[in-house]
């Protein structure tokens, strides 16, 4: 199995939680496919452990990757990392299939140079994006970084720990709010490829701001974007 390949030359390829249409999402397999690739980043979840350690998964259970209905903010991470995943290619729990932590991510994407955009979730605190401030700079540099957040008070915290950081807003539609919200805070907009025109695009830009899209699995459709002016695009499987 392999990428689908696009016939547009575009540089804007967000892998969506890794490369997680050939491997297991959020994955240190995921991450390596992804950084074997032409991407220009990869996209992560974040949460936090019991004990404090920035993790990566999306869910907040085990159930939908793990056959467990265990809330895994519940857990303390060494405890975490003994529950294995389904290997999307088998279809079968593996040993080789875990919940990694954030540092071992932000490694991969400075191993391969890939940007790394790394998604917080609602269950996260004030101290914890203090602690993912602290991880980059440990781990990577804040200009190969890139948070996104359909939580406000996550970006206009960040933006005021980090001037200099970058941002997108995650929302499922556009209005005067988002709007504002982005520009008043030097916000980019990343919204769902059903809801954006090529209106919003150039509004977007003429205020210096960009817009990527998700989650877009269908060549045409990502081609169709590409011609709009879309500044990223995030995929499961183009390339």
């Amino acid at each position: 199995m392999n990428t689908v390949k696009i016939d547009k030359y575009f540089r804007g390829m967000i892998a969506h939680r890794g490369l997680s249409g050939i491997e297991t999402e959020n994955t240190i397999n995921a991450f390596v496919a992804a950084g074997n690739r032409s991407y220009f980043g990869i996209e992560c979840d974040i949460r936090a452990s019991k004990d404090n350690k920035l993790m990566v998964i999306h869910d907040d259970t085990l159930l939908r990757l793990g056959l467990l209905n265990l809330y895994v903010p519940s857990f303390k991470y060494d405890e975490i990392r003994k529950f294995t995943l389904v290997d999307r290619k088998s279809g079968n729990l593996s040993d080789s299939v875990t919940i990694p932590l954030l540092s071992e991510y932000l490694t991969i994407c400075k191993t391969y140079q890939k940007i790394a955009f790394i998604e917080c979730k609602n269950t996260l605190s004030f101290e914890h994006l203090d602690m993912l401030l602290g991880e980059i700079d440990k781990y990577y540099d804040i200009s190969n970084v890139v948070v996104i957040s359909f939580h406000e008070k996550y970006l206009t915290y960040l933006r005021k720990q980090r001037p200099e950081i970058v941002l997108y807003y995650l929302t499922w539609t556009m209005d005067d709010h988002v709007f504002e919200l982005c520009e008043n805070n030097q916000i980019n907009l990343d919204i769902d490829y059903k809801q954006i025109d090529e209106a919003t695009i150039k509004k977007y830009h003429l205020i210096g701001l960009k817009v990527a899209v998700y989650t877009v699995d269908d060549k045409e459709i990502a081609e169709k974007l590409i011609k709009l002016g879309v500044d990223f695009i995030t995929t499961n499987i183009l390339e």
